[in-house]
């Protein structure tokens, strides 16, 4: 079986675009990836491009070997390559699963688990009290009983008039939602200092971790917040590859990894990053506010990932998202069964999706009031 085209595809999605790809074969099989990049699309897709010419006339079942080559053989990497690597990279497995006949996750060892953990964005919303209103609704409808939010809208440092509100949210969440899970996310963009007080008012009430509450770059300010806090922290969803998790690990600078599997390198390259942090107890909670096949890759990768913990699931895009997959996976109680088709088990409708065309934009615009833009 040979590669013999690679088509891309790119629509709007409410405050961003999704991003896809399709791998057809001289045997009529074919797979779908995604390789959405928020802001750069245009970047993603000649990315795309350009690791075709080394894919083309190749055997799609040597995912391993044909993922080495497009990572060894380009001198200049970095958001665009590595997503575009990752968007490949599940259509390959897609079309790998369809040719033995058996869903991705059978292919990597099997599962260990039945159905995959997620948590949520309740939102939009303006109030805390809007808030719970957003999240008593999530769990209603689908059964949530975690979520994530950001409700700053500084950047830098943190007002006290923030740190009043976030309070007011975590009060609100918990009186919606008894016992539910709630991650705060900082969006990289604290000094320490803050990220520091932002800790100190959300440790009461237990939360699933603090995510990004620095630069996800600036070792050193991660570390000052590490030492002054007994919260689960959690960072990574700007990381590539294994080696872009490797420091993190060996300085102890985090207690979660959040690899997105549209960024990371893959459906392989993930298990490869959970692997590596599994015997230092780090476990891993995919980064995930993209398009129906990324959530199927995360959750194959999930359903054999031993050190898992959660994946993250936008329910406010469920009306593109569903509009645009045959049969969309489905989250139920707060879970995502495991798919049983044969590949990812997600087929896209093409024409859907050509029919909404792409409306890039910069996305430091859409983070003007953060606290109602689902990330």
């Amino acid at each position: 079986m040979k590669i013999t085209d690679i088509k891309s595809y790119a629509m709007e999605a409410h405050s961003s675009n999704y991003v896809f790809v399709k791998i057809e074969t001289d045997e009529g099989i074919y797979g779908v990836g995604e390789s959405t990049l928020e802001s750069k699309e245009h970047s993603v897709l000649g990315a795309i491009k350009e690791c075709s010419r080394i894919l083309i006339g190749r055997d799609p079942l040597e995912i391993d070997l044909l993922w080495t080559t497009m990572n060894r053989y380009a001198p200049w990497k970095g958001a665009a390559l590595f997503s575009a690597m990752s968007g490949l990279e599940h259509a390959l497995w897609d079309i790998s699963g369809k040719y033995y006949n058996v869903p991705v996750y059978k292919l990597m060892g099997g599962a260990v688990r039945d159905r995959v953990r997620a948590y949520t964005w309740p939102g939009p919303y303006e109030t805390p009290e809007e808030l719970g209103e957003a999240a008593r609704y999530a769990f209603e409808t689908y059964g949530y009983r975690d979520f994530k939010i950001d409700p700053f809208t500084s950047y830098f440092n943190v007002t006290l008039a923030e740190l009043r509100t976030l309070d007011q949210c975590m009060q609100e969440l918990r009186k919606a939602v008894p016992d539910c899970g709630i991650a705060v996310d900082g969006h990289w963009r604290f000094n320490p200092p803050a990220a520091i007080q932002i800790a100190n008012v959300i440790e009461p009430y237990n939360p699933l971790f603090l995510e990004e509450p620095v630069l996800s770059d600036d070792e050193e300010a991660l570390a000052k917040v590490r030492s002054r806090t007994n919260l689960t922290i959690a960072t990574g969803e700007r990381g590539f590859t294994r080696w872009g998790f490797w420091n993190l690990l060996k300085n102890n600078l985090a207690d979660v990894f959040q690899p997105d599997l549209c960024h990371s390198g893959g459906i392989l390259e993930t298990r490869k990053i959970a692997a590596m942090a599994e015997p230092t107890g780090v476990m891993i909670a995919p980064h995930n506010p993209n398009g129906p096949v990324c959530l199927a890759a995360t959750v194959h990768f999930a359903a054999g990932c031993s050190n898992f913990l959660i994946t993250e699931s936008v329910h406010t895009r469920n009306d593109v998202a569903h509009t645009i997959v045959k049969e969309p996976l489905q989250v139920v109680d707060g879970h995502i069964a495991l798919p049983t088709a044969p590949g990812l088990g997600v087929d896209l409708d093409f024409d859907a999706i050509e029919a909404i065309p792409m409306n890039s934009r910069e996305l430091m615009g859409e983070m003007t009031g953060a606290r109602v833009v689902v990330y």
